[in-house]
């Protein structure tokens, strides 16, 4: 699978390790350096890990044995650790936490998904909308989101989030000025009409844009697509979801800032979006001016590039 950050992305290989490449300067990247990367470098110290999530400056990863490691800028306390730690280039674990299924992450706000279908909050006060609101919130402590039945994924852009029924149905709710109601502010989760989704198999959100793969392998987007995030060919955001253009039989997708990254059955990893730090990828380890802002998705690394 993989996720992308703002100006970074992580890629888990199939023997539980982990893979980071683009910005770095707070150690997102989890090779104990500050230092950028355009072509992929291992996380230190990871392994067995299941799933991973990165957002602007922080990166975490699921184990197998339920537990969350975090690494990077520790912005508000987000990293769920103490707050005197302003940044860490290697993995660190969360203490307090068990029986983790899924997690999510935006700049300032902790999503994990616990194991009886519950969701685990912490992080920056101010995000608190996106967990119904709550009055008493205390950034260091955990908190639980009720008013959520049978879920099975969480995905969390810059001010709203995304669920996944087991039935295939997505729920949104936060801040989102490309809200499909026309509804800036929606604290508690709302059900999109199966007109405009269903069968999903699985979400994604970036900074401001949703994404989603369907039953089929075809994935669909909304929200802000200035740089070209939602892969349509055009710079032109959206409200209602629209098909991705020249991709299918995808396996995992990630929103970041403002860029997208998608794994094919194969494999393989391409990626569409805004592309300056080299977000995106580079074959060659070299981004060029005209690759700046890319409208459709590219193949960014084969199947071989991670074994």
């Amino acid at each position: 699978m993989v996720s992308a950050g703002k100006d970074h992305n992580l890629a888990l290989r199939r023997d539980g390790t982990v893979w980071a490449w683009g910005r770095n300067e707070g150690g997102q990247l989890g090779d104990g350096t500050r230092e950028s990367k355009l072509v992929p470098v291992q996380v230190k110290g990871l392994k067995d890990v299941v799933m991973v999530a990165a957002a602007e400056g922080h990166s975490l990863a699921l184990k197998r044995d339920g537990t969350i490691w975090v690494w990077g800028f520790n912005s508000d306390g987000v990293l769920g650790l103490n707050e005197i730690v302003t940044h860490c280039e290697v993995p660190l674990k969360v203490e307090g936490l068990g029986e983790i299924v899924s997690i999510a992450t935006n700049r300032y706000l902790v999503f994990a998904l616990r194991k009886d279908g519950r969701i685990v909050a912490w992080g920056e006060r101010r995000y608190k909308h996106l967990c119904g609101d709550i009055d008493l919130w205390d950034k260091r402590k955990f908190i639980i989101i009720d008013k959520l039945e049978d879920i099975v994924a969480i995905a969390l852009g810059e001010n709203h989030a995304v669920a996944l029924r087991q039935d295939g149905r997505v729920l949104t709710w936060g801040v989102f000025e490309y809200d499909l109601w026309r509804e800036n502010k929606r604290i508690f989760p709302v059900l999109i009409e199966r007109e405009l989704l269903e069968d999903v198999r699985m979400i994604a959100a970036g900074y401001k844009h949703a994404l989603v793969v369907k039953g089929d392998g075809s994935v669909w987007a909304w929200g802000m697509n200035r740089r070209g995030q939602l892969g349509d060919g055009t710079v032109v955001s959206k409200v209602f979801p629209v098909r991705v253009r020249g991709i299918e039989g995808v396996v995992s997708i990630s929103g970041g800032g403002w860029h997208t990254v998608a794994v094919k059955e194969d494999g393989s990893i391409w990626g569409w979006g805004f592309n300056y730090f080299g977000q995106v990828g580079s074959r060659d380890g070299v981004v060029r001016e005209e690759d700046y802002v890319i409208t459709t998705p590219v193949e960014v690394f084969d199947k071989s590039f991670f074994g």
